[in-house]
């Protein structure tokens, strides 16, 4: 009857052992959840940022296209808010470089800046300079 009490008390430290590995292993689990979706959001915020950036450099090129193409001239950086707005506490810097290929040929250059981007956004096309732009009557 002595080896009984023993067993159960090695079963007590056995249980008390198996109860602090599981514990070990599940806080082991949730930081590593916690990683993930910290790294997550970091990617959804820098793909946010990346896409607004697009779009104000596409939206600025169409915007280019629009102008008679002799008026073309390289802009400073100007800082812009989302929506392309020239705003001193604009998150964005858009800058616009103008190079002559060749006579009547421009190379139109639009790139956008901002904090969480790693590299610029840059957007390039060539333009003809056939002729000016005539308002129609």
């Amino acid at each position: 009857m002595a080896s009984r009490p023993r067993t159960a008390s090695r079963r007590g430290g056995f249980a008390l052992l198996s109860v602090m590995v599981a514990v070990v292993l599940l806080a082991t689990g949730v930081m590593a959840i916690g990683a993930a979706n910290t790294m997550r959001l970091q990617s959804v915020t820098r793909s946010t940022v990346r896409t607004t950036a697009l779009n104000l450099a596409r939206g600025y090129l169409e915007e280019l296209r629009g102008r008679d193409p002799w008026s073309l001239a390289t802009e400073s950086q100007i800082a812009v808010d989302e929506a392309g707005v020239p705003a001193v506490s604009g998150r964005f810097t858009r800058q616009l470089l103008i190079t002559e290929m060749r006579p009547n040929l421009v190379r139109v250059e639009v790139i956008i800046t901002a904090v969480g981007l790693s590299t610029p956004i840059r957007i390039v096309t060539n333009t003809y300079r056939g002729g000016t732009m005539t308002p129609r009557t």
